[in-house]
């Protein structure tokens, strides 16, 4: 009798163990994607960038969302590239240029990019629309 009754406690705890674990694990992986909309400013084909400053918990992901119809494709630009991809992880659509920018591949109207920042601290871009690489929109991401 009391070895059944030290077997029921002993799965309960080992089924109570492996709830716990799965429920810190999903916690701590927990994460949350924030939009940035890329949208056209009026008929001249300029772009705007909304939210222009957005505050994000670390380990967030941000995606750009393309909807210049006007612009055509456009590009996000990071200034500071060796502290943004080192402070970044899953990268969709950036890479490295020529001249040492981290930023992304033309996005097309609709497509997307993003980035999953790992590290607190504040991250300025600017958004650069394909035809017209003299309008750029500036935007920064704070992250907490």
């Amino acid at each position: 009798m009391n070895k059944k009754r030290l077997l029921i406690v002993v799965r309960f705890l080992v089924i109570f163990l492996m709830i716990m674990c799965v429920s810190y694990r999903t916690a701590f992986f927990a994460q949350e994607c924030q939009l940035i909309s890329i949208s056209d400013k009026g008929s001249h084909g300029s772009v705007r960038i909304e939210p222009e400053n957005l505050l994000i918990s670390r380990g967030d992901c941000v995606i750009w969302f393309n909807r210049a119809v006007i612009a055509g494709e456009v590009k996000v630009i990071f200034d500071d590239a060796k502290k943004c991809s080192s402070e970044t992880e899953a990268p969709v659509g950036f890479s490295f240029d020529n001249e040492n920018y981290y930023d992304t591949n033309w996005i097309p109207f609709a497509g997307t990019s993003s980035l999953r920042f790992t590290m607190k601290g504040k991250y300025t871009y600017v958004i650069e629309a394909k035809d017209r690489e003299s309008v750029k929109t500036k935007g920064e991401i704070q992250v907490n």
